[in-house]
């Protein structure tokens, strides 16, 4: 039969093994929260030594946290693509972080007009 051997809810193939299988789902869960707990910083904009080397936030300025150990090489071998998805995270958090700034920035501005 071609029908999954660990789960029998559809056909075996590879797509369905990683993607699909039922017998693998609780590992799928764990690896979403994983890469989800892993990037997350709700420290971004706020002071929080865990987050920022010099213990607090820079973000207003342009700086952000280093992205370099959020992706292991277990998670990723690859070392280009590990590079070239740290280098997305922070071109978010950065591209956050100024928007931020700049909304900040432009309401004090306004108010003390």
């Amino acid at each position: 039969s071609k029908m999954c051997r660990l789960c029998n809810d559809g056909v075996e193939s590879m797509h369905h093994l990683f993607v699909m299988c039922s017998h693998f789902h609780e590992w799928r869960r764990d690896a979403v929260e994983e890469v989800e707990t892993r990037t997350e910083r709700k420290s971004l904009f706020n002071d929080d030594p865990s987050v920022w080397p010099l213990k607090i936030t820079q973000f207003y300025v342009g700086q952000i946290p280093s992205t370099q150990d959020l992706i292991t090489s277990v998670m990723l071998p690859d070392g280009i693509k590990r590079r070239g998805l740290s280098s997305h995270i922070a071109l978010e958090w950065h591209t956050s972080a100024i928007r931020l700034a700049g909304r900040i920035f432009g309401s004090v501005q306004r108010t003390m007009a």
